[in-house]
């Protein structure tokens, strides 16, 4: 008996000894090179120039503070934040002595495609009372237009690896106030309006820290853009359009389309919740930060890969790249393995999205040249210029002639199951 218990204790010993060696080996199992190319772009993160507008974009919904006093709201709001002064809120300290200017979704236009001309017209009283006093929110974000970059100071907390972001649906509150003012006569402010509104949208697009800030943008661009078309198409067809629409609504070359940025800010997120998670105990043996990061970059790396801008370029499809299954990192990595493996098919459709930004910008430019040829729209589509075109989507007319239209690439959630972009005549 005690025999075959003395050779029990040896085959277990023999058995974790195995288990610690296939541990080891695991853990320290070299990452495959495309994951760590695609490491060190997510980790170039190079600084813009310019004039950086955060602090405006932060305290976006206070009245009545000049900006200077935005900007020590801000220093206050992220030494609050690194001190863990006001653990779990969010919210600037400006709460508590400035009124906060409301939003009411109500008085929004839709990024959808919906008529929001019809909706105003049907019913403007909500959008009456949803923008009063809001004026100096609008003054706002006229300014914020002319911004050239949003970084944030703040940095992810060591707790759960998050930290404040703005209030980004107050940026859509300029689209119905756009629409209220062309309804109500105002043609000049109201093409100007939504013209800004795009480009600050194009603004967070390509220079936004995080993939909200891209998504937010690409919203506003493409609520602005159907807007816009359904202004014109009720203008005449030489209507000279204000200053600020001439940078707005130019064709998107590869770098407006390029994810890099907000990937980038993607994987700092998710590297500061890793480590975050590492604190606690025993998460370093199923964890292992360099495995999870390596397949993490797998599912984000492609938005910097130099080789996609070209296809952005040609409008094709990116190459998204994602981690496909378990590989010998995972035996020390299981906690890491199965949460970028969840995450994978998230961010796989996001380049789709940039791209229908690009082709309804397309779209529109098309538009306005078409109303100004002298034969009918038929005819005149066999010569469109090219940069209202793109060698994969070329402008057709819808079945009832009335709509110009393209394929839709994104399957957006908002899309309501529509296979196409498009555009009154």
């Amino acid at each position: 008996m005690l025999r075959i218990l003395r050779g029990a204790g040896w085959a277990l010993l023999g058995l974790l000894v195995l288990v610690v060696l296939l541990w080891t080996l695991s853990r320290f199992w070299p990452l495959p090179g495309a994951q760590r190319q695609q490491v060190r772009w997510l980790e170039d993160v190079r600084p813009l120039p310019g004039k950086n507008a955060f602090a405006l974009l932060w305290t976006l919904p206070f009245d009545g503070l000049d900006p200077a006093q935005r900007e020590a709201a801000l220093v206050e709001d992220v030494r609050r934040w690194q001190t863990g002064a006001t653990p779990g809120n969010v919210d600037s300290a400006l709460a508590a002595t400035h009124p906060v200017v409301k939003v009411d979704s109500q008085g929004y236009c839709r990024p959808t495609g919906e008529s929001c001309l019809a909706r105003v017209r049907a019913d403007a009283q909500p959008f009456v009372a949803a923008h009063a006093g809001h004026e100096g929110l609008h003054e706002r974000l006229d300014a914020l237009a002319d911004a050239d970059r949003f970084d944030s100071p703040f940095r992810p907390d060591g707790a759960t690896g998050l930290f404040p972001m703005p209030h980004y649906r107050t940026l859509m509150d300029g689209s119905g106030v756009h629409a209220l003012a062309f309804v109500q006569g105002d043609v000049p402010a109201a093409l100007a309006g939504s013209c800004r509104s795009v480009r600050l949208g194009r603004r967070l697009m390509r220079d936004g820290n995080t993939l909200i800030d891209s998504m937010i943008g690409a919203a506003m661009v493409r609520t602005n853009v159907h807007l816009l078309a359904e202004m014109l198409a009720e203008l005449p067809p030489g209507q000279v359009l204000p200053a600020a629409c001439e940078s707005a609504l130019q064709p998107m070359d590869a770098a407006d389309q390029r994810l890099c940025r907000a990937m980038q800010g993607e994987f700092a997120i998710s590297r500061a919740a890793i480590d975050s998670s590492l604190q606690q105990t025993g998460a370093v043996l199923t964890l292992g930060r360099e495995h999870t990061l390596g397949r993490m970059a797998s599912n984000l790396g492609w938005a910097c890969d130099p080789a996609n801008d070209r296809l952005l370029e040609a409008d094709q499809p990116p190459v998204a790249s994602r981690v496909v299954g378990w590989d010998v990192g995972c035996l020390s990595n299981m906690v890491g393995c199965t949460l970028t493996d969840i995450a994978a098919p998230a961010y796989q459709d996001y380049a789709a999205r940039s791209q229908d930004v690009a082709a309804l910008l397309r779209l529109l430019g098309a538009q306005r040249w078409l109303r100004q040829q002298p034969d009918g729209p038929q005819q005149a589509l066999q010569r469109l210029p090219a940069q209202w075109r793109s060698s994969t989507r070329t402008p057709v007319l819808s079945a009832d002639g009335t709509r110009l239209q393209v394929p839709r690439r994104a399957r957006d959630i908002d899309a309501k199951g529509e296979s196409v972009l498009s555009v009154p005549l």
